[in-house]
């Protein structure tokens, strides 16, 4: 890769100035964060097909993570500004809450045209942004998902 060590350069500067949020460092990291089959967290994953030390990290396919972890879910403005403020107050929100707030963000997703099959993913990621739980926001992903 070409822009090796300019990468590697902005991570350790984004890791000395904790610039990273720390939902979006575990949802690189941790297991918890990445349902389904196989386990493991989305790093573990890279660490699986091969990827040792820095080679997870200049892979082409860790762009994307990065992409998250610097700029946050990736949707239309309008799209999300209407789910956070269906959310409100994070700390209101309950499990059960979670069920209808996916259900919201399903009718965005019809609404405004969005591919389900990349749209779930987002919303997962934007929850965690809002600042829903791990919990919560899995339950609206898996809500996004069933998206017919």
């Amino acid at each position: 890769m070409a822009n090796k060590e300019p990468l590697l350069a902005l991570l350790a500067s984004l890791n000395e100035r904790n610039a990273v949020p720390a939902h979006r460092i575990g949802y690189w990291n941790d297991p918890e964060y990445h349902p389904g089959r196989p386990k493991g967290s989305r790093k573990q994953m890279f660490e699986r097909n091969g990827n040792v030390g820095e080679e997870v990290y200049t892979h082409p396919g860790f762009v994307k993570h990065l992409r998250y972890m610097l700029f946050g879910a990736e949707l239309p403005p309008a799209v999300m500004t209407a789910f956070a403020s269906e959310v409100g107050n994070p700390e209101w929100v309950s499990y059960g809450d979670a069920l209808e707030l996916g259900r919201f963000a399903r009718s965005l997703v019809r609404r405004h045209g969005l591919p389900p099959h990349e749209a779930y993913e987002e919303f997962f990621k934007l929850s965690l942004d809002i600042g829903l739980s791990v919990e919560e926001a899995l339950r609206i992903r898996q809500t996004v998902k069933e998206t017919r």
